[in-house]
């Protein structure tokens, strides 16, 4: 698998304090446009304040028009002007609908498509979502839950769960999720295993792949 070009790709260690705060903050202004009780609104918002705190919406992992069709349907009024703190996903929307959602790696991210939608869970309508955002977020060097901004290993599991659930049962040695995922995507397909993109540029390489440290 070609690896991916380092210049698509975000440092591969926790961003800057400042960074964090400003994603939370976006996070918590998402939030105020929510329903009360959704189970995916906490992630959306998390994984949309981080692209915003980065000032880069592709790195969602959404397209222009699933980022747009999502903020429709989970985050109604974000987009209206009245609420000052979402003022810069406002501002960066525009040019990112005019440049679109790129791909270093889409025999990648298709494989991961093709084995999350085998495995979807018949109920949740964000689910095609959740698919996008992780099929590209494997293709970034560091831990899948910091990099969605959650708040740790847990949540993603949860995540997974939920969207995923027969899925979550397979890890069964308790893999770090990225390389399940990208394992899992690659057996499925009959090819065989190999790293995320990713991975390559990860901290813990050597722990999640001793062999090749």
């Amino acid at each position: 698998m070609d690896a991916v070009p380092t210049s698509a790709m975000p440092p591969p260690f926790p961003a800057p304090a400042d960074a964090a705060d400003r994603a939370e903050r976006f996070a918590q202004a998402l939030l105020r446009h929510a329903p009360p009780v959704h189970p995916d609104a906490g992630f959306f918002a998390a994984v949309i304040g981080t692209s915003l705190a980065h000032d880069d919406l592709a790195r969602s992992g959404l397209s222009p028009s699933e980022l747009l069709e999502l903020i429709h349907h989970l985050f109604p009024g974000a987009l209206n002007g009245h609420d000052t703190a979402l003022g810069p996903l406002r501002d960066q929307l525009p040019d990112y609908v005019e440049a679109g959602l790129g791909d270093p790696q889409p025999g990648f991210t298709l494989l991961m498509r093709v084995l999350l939608d085998a495995y979807r869970a018949p109920e949740p309508d964000t689910t095609p979502w959740v698919s996008s955002i992780l099929a590209h977020a494997c293709l970034r060097p560091d831990h899948l839950w910091r990099d969605l901004g959650l708040s740790g290993r847990e949540d993603v599991t949860a995540l997974l769960a939920r969207h995923y659930p027969g899925l979550v049962c397979r890890n069964v040695n308790n893999l770090r999720w990225k390389k399940f995922l990208a394992y899992s995507a690659r057996e499925h397909a009959g090819l065989a295993p190999a790293a995320a993109p990713g991975c390559g540029g990860c901290e813990d390489e050597g722990f999640c792949y001793p062999a090749a440290a």
